[in-house]
């Protein structure tokens, strides 16, 4: 008997480490083009360059990211909005706040890594009702960031 309780502890504990590394990845990120600020996220918000927002092609809508730029260390939490990244080559896409959060110049593009908070209840370019607000409760105030129901054009 001890020794099955042992195994599946063994396994308990195994399967606890591969979901926590699932949740860590590495990958180059910038800003979006300046010709995207305005159109319609896959959320159903404007995307609007003052908000901590960005687009993965396949975290789920309303996820809950932290990104560190792995140049300098410097960390921000960012709400999944979009499922389509300008170009192929990147990770991410965030908005110009998230940048200057990470202190980056707009549209380098830099290494970072992304540790997911939560994940979010859709996925990949089925939008969130834009009007409901986010289920998980983080304190965004420090990081000017504006709710789905105040999303504005810049």
């Amino acid at each position: 008997m001890l020794k099955y309780r042992l195994i599946l502890t063994l396994i308990t504990n195994l399967l606890f480490i591969i979901k926590i590394s699932a949740q860590d990845f590495k990958g180059k990120a910038t800003t979006y083009p300046a010709e995207a600020y305005g159109d319609t996220t896959s959320s159903g918000e404007i995307l609007n360059a003052k908000i901590l927002t960005a687009s993965h092609e396949y975290f789920p809508i309303g996820s809950l990211i932290e990104l560190v730029n792995l140049r300098n260390k410097k960390t921000i939490q960012v709400i999944i909005n979009d499922n389509e990244v300008y170009d192929e080559d990147l990770t991410l896409e965030f908005t110009d706040a998230v940048a200057q959060a990470l202190e980056m110049k707009k549209h380098e593009i830099i290494d970072v890594r992304i540790m997911v908070i939560s994940w979010g209840k859709t996925t990949g370019n089925i939008a969130i009702n834009a009007k409901k607000e986010p289920e998980f409760k983080v304190d965004f105030r420090k990081y000017d960031y504006v709710k789905p129901t105040e999303s504005k054009k810049n």
